[in-house]
């Protein structure tokens, strides 16, 4: 996002900042607590790559409340998840998303976003638009309205929080 005055940096702040803070501070004691006393914990390394066993998944054209395909395209992806926490709260995948434009009516989970290849733009239901592309590492807040626009298939780490979603 580019920060070009106070209004557009607080907006940023309430929607964004405030959730990962809020997500590190759930994630961060339960990964260093999660593992009973006397079994040693283990970093899980995270390939930026969908192993050839995952499927496509062919989502819904309509979730109702939280999004609509738009333009005829369809939502489908292939996601895989290296990383549950064990609580069931929060999860990390990597995901493969075909190119799609979503009206998003309001995301029911935060995501921290790693966009590793390809190219979004997102648009706030105030009009405001920012675009994302490789490297680019930005929070999708629950609640978002909006719209997701993307061209080309992506690849993206993401961090998801609370889970809503769970197949």
């Amino acid at each position: 996002m580019k920060i070009t005055d106070s209004n557009t940096f607080n907006a940023f702040k309430s929607r964004a900042v405030v959730p990962v803070v809020a997500l590190l501070t759930i994630l961060a004691p339960a990964a260093v607590h999660a593992a009973p006393a006397g079994e040693a914990t283990s970093i899980v390394p995270i390939a930026k790559t969908i192993p050839a066993t995952i499927q496509t998944t062919h989502a819904p054209d309509a979730d109702p409340g939280h999004y609509q395909v738009l333009d005829g395209t369809h939502f489908s992806y292939r996601c895989y998840v290296p990383y549950t926490l064990k609580t069931k709260e929060a999860a990390v995948e990597v995901c493969e998303i075909d190119p799609v434009k979503l009206q998003i009516l309001g995301w029911p989970e935060t995501e921290v976003i790693h966009l590793i290849r390809g190219k979004v733009t997102i648009t706030g239901a105030g009009g405001e638009a920012s675009s994302y592309s490789d490297g680019d590492i930005f929070v999708l807040p629950q609640g978002f309205q909006g719209m997701w626009q993307q061209s080309d298939k992506l690849l993206k780490v993401v961090v998801r929080h609370p889970l809503f979603w769970k197949d």
